[in-house]
């Protein structure tokens, strides 16, 4: 029998209810880094006859989570199967565990079958318009209800600016999307706090140095740091020795991740270390697998590794996280940190050793919120404004600004952003080809700011 936590029985209640709807719209549903998503996809089962599919953004993740529903709720759950090409397996039960790869091109098959129903873990992973292979899948299909899982339900949107460059900002997976977004609704928001006051998070500690980010130059969509500055920073700052004293002024932790910007800087550190090993995209499987397990088994104190090992790795042992390196995303920031938060009875904390910056860039995650106004929006420590704003300018504004946000009139566009005369001041392009536009073009809310921006040209 499981029993419920506190925060766990509004959202099932919740989730319950959204797959015994008539026709819901497809939905999201909030839940923090240890919540505990397979209780949830354990009660859904329970409380449908139908068949549902629990998709997962990886073969790594769907071994892992397969592995807890059945370890956690085996008896109390339906009966579970997987089906995935990686697997060798190709199994249709009760409750379906499967990535959109091994299914994109079988909705008519799975339609046969009898599936209604989908829960999407990790649902951020996916593209947010309507028109991705998720999205084909589903129609395919005929699957009527389907519900996201998210810690972080926010995407990365690339925009144009008024002189025709291009910049990025956090925005909601409901937010309207020029194709359409997928996620309608967000039915329920657990918040970290939530977890902290509650004691279903480990006690975070921080610990920071002085980081000089001048280095730090954005990619052409302003979305995240190029990976040559970052390095340029790490190098500049002392990331190799500031990581080698981190390690060596914390001596009673044992169970340490710690991220590098590139696999040389991690085979150095590893090199310094007789208990570690290094973990990255393009090294060996087995050898990969082989490094992971000897960190789960305690073998290992330290495991450097480089853009990996960011979601989905659950180990709770986790007492330490090294951040050597900067990043300009919140959803990065957060999957890393929040493999430290789950409760081990061997550990009373984590610290968080932050070198690039990040803590003062964010804050600390505990302080993450999401909030409802007129639209939804993520506020971090001090109520610094995190999403719906461009991502080189987080940090500039707080939760008191959103008003101003909110009722400001968007300047004009200048620069006209396609066609024969893409990249071409809008006052500047003949009139005649203008009045041609606004006579023959479909326009509508999402394009509504170009023709105001035209018809006063004219």
């Amino acid at each position: 029998m499981i029993t419920l936590r506190e925060n766990q029985e509004e959202p099932i209640r919740k989730a319950i209810a959204f797959f015994q709807e008539k026709k819901p719209k497809p939905s999201l549903i909030v839940l923090p880094t240890a919540w505990g998503k397979s209780i949830l996809t354990a009660f859904v089962a329970k409380n449908t006859t139908d068949k549902l599919i629990v998709l997962q953004p990886s073969k790594e993740l769907l071994e892992q989570n397969f592995r807890k529903y059945d370890t956690l709720c085996g008896g109390f759950g339906s009966n579970a199967g997987i089906y995935s090409a990686s697997f060798g397996k190709r199994e249709m039960a009760q409750i379906t565990y499967a990535t959109i790869g091994s299914i994109k091109n079988l909705g008519a098959e799975f339609k046969r079958h009898g599936f209604t129903k989908m829960l999407i873990d990790e649902a951020h992973l996916y593209p947010r318009e309507a028109d991705s292979m998720l999205g084909r899948f589903l129609q395919e299909s005929g699957i009527t209800h389907v519900l996201g899982i998210t810690a972080t339900p926010v995407k990365l949107q690339t925009n144009r600016d008024r002189d025709g460059g291009t910049y990025s900002k956090l925005v909601m997976l409901t937010s309207r999307s020029k194709k359409g977004n997928f996620f309608k609704e967000i039915i329920h928001v657990g918040q970290v706090q939530e977890m902290v006051r509650l004691g279903f998070w480990c006690k975070l500690r921080y610990q920071t140095e002085g980081f000089d980010d001048s280095l730090l130059v954005f990619n052409s969509s302003k979305s995240e740091y190029t990976e040559d500055s970052v390095q340029r920073a790490y190098d500049a700052n002392g990331g190799t020795d500031a990581i080698i004293r981190a390690l060596d002024s914390n001596p009673d932790r044992k169970h340490i991740l710690a991220f590098a910007p590139s696999v040389a800087d991690a085979i150095a550190l590893s090199e310094h270390y007789p208990h570690s090993a290094v973990i990255y995209g393009d090294m060996d499987k087995a050898q990969r697998e082989q490094n992971i397990a000897d960190f789960r088994a305690g073998r290992l104190r330290v495991l450097f590794n480089v853009r990996v090992l960011s979601t989905g790795f659950d180990y709770t042992k986790i007492d330490c996280i090294v951040l050597g390196i900067s990043t300009a995303s919140i959803a990065l920031y957060y999957q890393i940190l929040g493999r430290a938060t789950r409760i081990d009875p061997d550990k009373e904390d984590a610290l968080i050793v932050d070198l690039g910056g990040n803590v003062k860039r964010f804050g600390r995650i505990e302080d993450l919120v999401f909030e409802q106004g007129k639209m939804w929006r993520l506020f971090g420590t001090g109520g610094v404004l995190l999403s719906g704003i461009p991502i080189d300018q987080i940090g500039k504004y707080t939760r008191e600004d959103t008003t101003a946000i909110d009722t400001k009139q968007e300047p004009p566009i200048e620069i006209m952003p396609f066609g024969k005369y893409k990249g071409e001041r809008i006052k500047d392009i003949p009139s005649d080809y203008k009045q041609w536009m606004i006579r023959t073009f479909e326009w509508n809310s999402r394009n509504e700011r170009l023709r105001k921006s035209i018809v006063a040209t004219l």
